[in-house]
Order: C-alpha cells, then structure tokens, then sequence
C-alpha cells in the first residue's frame, strides 16, 4: 500500500528546534510498523506556514497526489497539524473520504465511528478556539510587556543600537552601538549641515565603503537612507503597537509563498501608541531640522519634473532594454557657433549606486525626438480605430499565457527530473540497508 504523510509546523523558530523532524520520525516509524512504501515525492512538508490556511504548498501537493490516485493513506500526526480551523478539517476529511483515501491520525485514533467523526469535530472546534485564545493572549502580553518597558522590539531593527535580552532576573536593556551610530550622526550632518539628498548621500556611503545596516546588500539603498533620518527613535522617542497587519492592495511574492495573506501594515490611532524612552543618538534639535531639507528637496524635485521649456511624450514610460530599469529625461544643450538641445531617454542604471545596483547599465541613450514620432506615428492608427484594441488585447494575452503555459512546463520537467532522482537516492539507500551493495561498491 502507498501512503502519503504530512507535517505543519507554524514558525519559523519551529522549524529550527526540528519539531518538524519529530513529527516525520514518528510518522516514518509508524509506517515502518506497519510495513508500509513511502516514496520521497510523498512526504509534504510545510515548514512555517499557519494551518489557518488552505492554500499552503505541502498540502496542495498531497491533494494533487491523492487526486491522481498516487497514495492509498495519508498519515497526519494529529488534526490540528492538518488543519486549525474546524471548517478546513472537514473539506479535507470529506475530500479524502470521496477519493477513497484512509485519513490517519496517530495521536487521535477515533475511528470511522459515529462516535470517532464526532470527537474529531469536536477536537477541530477546539483547536480552532485554542489558536484564537493564543493569539489574543499573546497580542495583550506583548502590550502590557511594552507599557512596562520589559519589551523593547525596536531595539532589534533599528541601527545604532544593541540589544541586550533579559537575564539573570534583570529586564532588557538596550545599549548604543558606538560604531553603528557613529553612521547615524554622518548622515545627519551629511543631511542637515552639508543639505545633500538621500541618493547623494548614497554614493558617499559607498565611497567611503561603510558596511550596510544588513550587511546583505553590497551597496547602500537610498530608501535606506531615508528610513534612518526619519527614525525617531535617534531622537530617543520609541513607539510601539503603532501598526497593525493587513491584507496588501498587491503581492511582490507568490500566494503559495507566503506565510499569512495579511503581509501588509497599517498603521492604529494615535490613541494605541505605546512611547517609550531610549538613548538619543542625535540632539532633537538635530532631528527637528530634518523637515526643512525634506521640504526644500521636495520643491526642487517638483521643478525638475515639470519644466518649461520641453516636454516628453514617454517620459516615465519607457524601460531599459538591457537591464529592464525605468529610463529617465534628461537635456543637454550645446553652444558652439549655434545653440543645440537635445532631449535623451537614459536609463537609471548608468548611476547604479542611487538604483542599488553595483554594475553600469551598459545600455545607451536614446534621443527622444527621434523615438517619441515612432512610437506617436505607430499609435495615432490605433486611436482611430478602436475596433482594433479588443484583438490586440487579445493577442497580447495569447502571448501571455503561451509564456507562462512554457514556463509552467519547463517547472513541471525540473520537478519530475527531481522526483526522479529522489527515486534514485532512495532506491540505492534501500540497497545499502539491505546489504546489496556496500561503501566500496
């Protein structure tokens, strides 16, 4: 007999205790007791993902297994690893049941009894109320924790600081990172006295080869900048519980990879913001001269966006071939015997430092009186027939879905050369427990 196994755990610190490893060690030996096969391809794992949702990839795939009749069991430690919510547990034990697939959980063996369905919809019922009652327990003891000062959480993101946890009885305490704030001052004298913007401020950094806050990214990243002299908190006015999750307008990241469909923030009323004091990095009239810049760059900003003199057709329309960075608009105006302007497209990557990138784009500029009539002449024919745009949208989309059908199967062969090959490992792992062939071999 095939038989499949799940395992969940819900966080990240799970996963690197190995509670999910308990979970496949006792499914596995089960199995062993039983004497049942257990392919590689059938084991699902989903490794810090909330059992609040259906949509996790593990599950999908044992789904899609059991679809296709490729396990005749699936064993599950317990239901609340299948499922928190007492509506998903149900869809799932009843998808099974209709495909004719054993459900089989260790740790609560009720049965196909009247009285064993009942109990398992009881114990779902239970666990779905236990998740909540966790979740508000634990959401007002990191409130009351933050208004007694015994929580600082932004001791851990923000730079110049260093945190040191609670021990031997004595609460947290946060202490100033000479270094990192050090940083911290050069960029507000960089801002404040000199009045250079963030992406200026940007090729300083970088030239002066001073590591990232991170110290992933090799360059600085000027919304990098720009969070730290908007941080209040090197002022030393720390706030906390001023935001709260919510579900984003967009995704940057796939459903099937992300942990909670609420990855974005919000921010609460004034009234549920908890202060705190930390060490000021900075004086506050340091920190109260920061708008002014902000203003003054704005205004300058302003100005640049809009000239008088010429105008682009696609301005902040047009992408770098090369790189596939947006292309700026830039003059340059020439004076010899007469005076010459020429418009240019050129793409932000020829400044890698102000678009976070460590390479030059080598793509060159464009001339815009020369792409802006192509590009009118080419679209003038349309507007005269809007008959026209429903097929070209037509078109556009069949070329779309041809790319992503190609993509979609270019996945589907990588995953069965691995499947494959997992096959193998295991087929010459069985061969040497059994003694078939040795080390030497």
């Amino acid at each position: 007999m095939q038989v499949a196994l799940y395992a969940r755990v819900s966080t990240p610190h799970q996963q690197q205790e190995g509670t999910i490893a308990s979970q496949v060690q006792a499914l596995t030996q089960y199995m062993h007791q039983q004497e049942w096969s257990l392919l590689p391809e059938h084991a699902s794992l989903d490794a810090g993902l909330s059992g609040a949702r259906l949509d996790r990839p593990g599950l999908d795939r044992l789904r899609d297994a059991a679809q296709r009749g490729e396990c005749d069991a699936v064993v599950v430690l317990s239901p609340d690893r299948f499922a928190r919510h007492y509506a998903h547990q149900w869809l799932l034990i009843e998808e099974c049941e209709k495909l004719h697939v054993q459900l089989i959980f260790l740790q609560t063996p009720f049965g196909d009894t009247p009285q064993g369905k009942r109990l398992t919809q009881m114990q779902g019922m239970m666990a779905e109320y236990e998740r909540a009652q966790i979740l508000e327990r634990t959401r007002r003891g990191r409130l009351e924790k933050a208004r007694r000062g015994a929580l600082l959480p932004w001791a851990s993101r923000c730079d110049g600081y260093h945190y040191l946890p609670k021990r031997h009885g004595c609460l947290p305490q946060v202490v100033i990172d000479l270094e990192e704030a050090e940083v911290v001052r050069h960029l507000y004298r960089l801002f404040v006295e000199e009045h250079l913007s963030c992406r200026q401020i940007t090729k300083r950094l970088h030239a002066a080869h001073l590591p990232t806050p991170s110290g992933q990214n090799q360059v600085w990243q000027p919304a990098t900048v720009r969070n730290l002299l908007t941080n209040q908190v090197s002022a030393g006015h720390a706030r906390d519980n001023y935001r709260q999750p919510s579900v984003p307008k967009y995704h940057k990241k796939d459903e099937a990879q992300r942990r909670s469909l609420t990855t974005g923030r919000r921010y609460r009323p004034d009234t549920e913001w908890v202060w705190s004091e930390a060490p000021a990095l900075i004086a506050p009239e340091v920190f109260a001269k920061a708008p002014l810049p902000w203003r003054r760059n704005a205004e300058v900003a302003r100005k640049m966006s809009q000239p008088s003199s010429r105008r682009s057709l696609l301005r902040r329309r047009v992408k770098c071939g090369e790189c596939g960075l947006g292309m700026g608009w830039s003059r340059d105006v020439s004076v010899s015997q007469k005076r010459y302007e020429y418009l240019y497209y050129h793409c932000k990557g020829h400044s890698p430092l102000t678009c976070g990138r460590v390479d030059k784009c080598p793509s060159r500029r464009v001339r815009a009186d020369r792409l802006d009539p192509v590009v009118w002449d080419t679209l003038c024919p349309w507007l005269r027939t809007p008959a026209l745009m429903p097929h070209l949208h037509q078109a556009w989309a069949q070329v779309k879905q041809q790319n992503i059908s190609a993509l979609a199967a270019q996945q589907a062969q990588l995953l069965q050369r691995r499947q494959r090959l997992e096959r193998q490992s295991q087929r010459l792992l069985d061969a040497y427990q059994a003694e078939i062939i040795s080390l030497d071999a």
